[in-house]
Formats: structure tokens, sequence, C-alpha cells
């Protein structure tokens, strides 16, 4: 059996799967300490498999994680900066282990499986308590030397995150960004995420681009019908821009994208 797993600031998810089929997903708060987190992820999945042996995992993980180590962390994973994570895990349940990023697992899944099907070239970025994203390319992520930080751009010389993101409403407005029902102030968000969108457009020529997180999916989200419309006016370089889609797959996409990833290595 496999592994795929989603390590998160606040939960952690794991699943076993066939190359076909996701089984049961368990969930759980990530524990702050590295050594406490490693030992449920190893006991999470020694239980889903039971008496089965796991072949390989394959993990997607938020942070910035170079050759299977976590160089750095920051809010609740702070501590885990300089853990060889992939080493780890690969140890405690003597299988090969990928680490791969959260938003290149996720962006694969809805490409897979979810609201990026049929794309070519699918841009997903995902608007939460940050802005993250990674490029999929012709069903597979696309290489790059490190992670893309989407949402490290600088718009007016603000980074695009500090901007739009949940944690950058709950700064402003002094509340929790479901509780923002002004929708004048989020199609302002819609408008400034409409030029991060433009930026990135420029760079990665996407087909499609699929948004997920909280700021997009949940209560009192950034418009997408706005986004879209803001977007298609900047963009007049191009005969035809983007569609802009809602991600699909919900907080299980990173671990759709982890059964893509196995199918591919078939």
């Amino acid at each position: 059996m496999h592994i795929v797993a989603d390590i998160g600031g606040t939960n952690m998810r794991i699943a076993a799967a066939s190359t076909d089929s996701l089984g049961e997903i368990k969930k759980l708060p990530t524990p702050k300490s590295p050594k406490e987190a490693m030992a449920e992820f190893v006991r999470l999945a020694r239980e889903l498999v039971g008496e089965r042996q796991i072949t390989d995992v394959v993990c997607g993980i938020r942070w910035f994680v170079v050759d299977g180590i976590f160089l750095s962390g920051d809010g609740p994973l702070e501590a885990w900066g300089g853990l060889h994570l992939r080493k780890e895990l690969s140890r405690a349940l003597n299988a090969p282990v990928t680490i791969i990023h959260d938003t290149a697992a996720v962006g694969l899944g809805e490409v897979y499986a979810g609201a990026g099907r049929g794309s070519k070239i699918c841009a997903y970025i995902t608007v939460s308590t940050g802005v993250g994203g990674d490029r999929i390319v012709d069903g597979h992520i696309d290489r790059s030397t490190y992670h893309p930080e989407i949402g490290r751009q600088l718009v007016n010389g603000e980074r695009l995150e500090d901007i739009v993101s949940g944690s950058a409403v709950q700064r402003k407005f002094g509340i929790h960004p479901k509780e923002l029902d002004s929708l004048d102030e989020r199609n302002k968000l819609a408008d400034t995420l409409a030029i991060g969108l433009y930026n990135t457009v420029m760079h990665w020529s996407p087909d499609t681009i699929v948004l997920g997180g909280s700021m997009i999916v949940g209560v009192n989200p950034i418009p997408i019908p706005r986004i879209q419309e803001s977007l298609n006016k900047l963009l007049t370089i191009y005969p035809k821009p983007p569609v802009i889609k809602m991600a699909e797959l919900g907080d299980n996409g990173g671990l759709w994208g982890g059964l893509a990833l196995l199918k591919q290595a078939e």
C-alpha cells in the first residue's frame, strides 16, 4: 500500500492509497514538536495499512523543504527548522519518501480529478492564510529550482499575500476573514488579486487558473467573477485570457495529487 499525506500548519491528513483510489483519510492537528509529529505520522500510517507493507510515501508540505530538509518554519511549525523530514519518515516507515510543495500536490490533484481536468497548462493558486501556487504542465508538476512563491511577488511595493490573504484581512479589519461581509471590500481584494494573476500569467501563460483556499471557497469569499473581470481588463496582450475556476477537491486536494504522482510513477 502507498501512503499519501498533506502536512499543514494547522492540520495534517494521511491516507492509504492504491494507485486508483484513496482509502480512509485520517486528520489530526499538526503537533508543534517535530518529534511528536513524526511519531503521530508513523502511527497513523501503520494503522491505515494494517498488516500490509508500505511501499512508498508521498507527502505535500507548505514550508521551504529542499532535498528533504525542512529549512525553515514559521508560526506553529517554527520548531521544525532543520528537520530532515524525508530521512526521518523513510527510516521510520522503511519506505522511500517523496516530499513535494503543497500547492504542487493540490494543483496536480485538481488537474487529475478536480477543476483543472482537461487543462494543458494549469496554474493552481491558493489564497488562504497566505498565498502560494504552482504550475502543472501536461498533467505533471512543472520543474523549478526552488518552490515558486507567488505570494511574495510585489504589487505596488507590497507582497501580494500581505494584501489579499486571510492574515492580511485580519490585520486590516481586525476580524476573521469569513466575517468580511462587505462586497465592496471583497471586490477590492479581487482587483488586487487580479494584478497578481496578471503577473503570473505573464510568466507562466496558463490556459486555466484554479483558485483554492479559504479566501476563495470559504464564507464571504473573494468573488471569482470579479477576479476574472478585472484580469480580462488587464490582460489585453493575448487574444484569449485563461479561464479562472474554483478548486473542487477541498481539503483533500493534496492527497489526490499524491495519488496522481504515484500513478505516474507506475
